[in-house]
């Protein structure tokens, strides 16, 4: 991910990987020719799956690596009865997507940036007690 100019985030919070490939619904794929060339990143979220990211090495674009991984993504995704795959792409990469079917949705995307939270006393969370997690339990 680093190999690609503007590609990596210094934001990302330093486990972003571990964090990302210990969810159980992930699917991360890596290619592999010789070297690591390229890697796709897919979480099916019930309603729909999201593509995190698609990276494919400067030296091996332009050699089907990235529609591999992205036809394997599809095709595992589906396998698991999800049928709608969204993701937000950069500018440059909006004909690699469309060339395999893509299509812009009838929604806008839009996100904001949050900030780390402040330092909390430790009786307290800071949290809603009228909102809790959508968990099963």
């Amino acid at each position: 991910m680093k190999s690609v100019a503007g590609f990596w985030d210094e934001s990302w919070r330093p486990d972003v990987l571990e964090r990302v490939l210990d969810s159980s619904e992930t699917i991360a794929l890596v290619h592999e020719d010789d070297t690591m060339d390229g890697f796709v990143c897919g979480h099916d979220v019930g309603f729909r799956a999201y593509l995190s990211e698609l990276v494919v090495s400067p030296v091996s674009q332009g050699r089907g690596v990235g529609s591999e991984l992205i036809a394997e993504l599809e095709r595992r995704l589906s396998d698991r009865g999800c049928f709608v795959l969204i993701a937000d792409v950069w500018r440059d990469a909006e004909r690699f997507y469309r060339s395999h079917g893509w299509t812009p949705p009838d929604v806008v995307l839009l996100r904001k940036r949050l900030d780390a939270p402040a330092a909390q006393p430790a009786v307290a969370d800071g949290r809603d007690p009228r909102i809790r997690s959508g968990s099963r339990r």
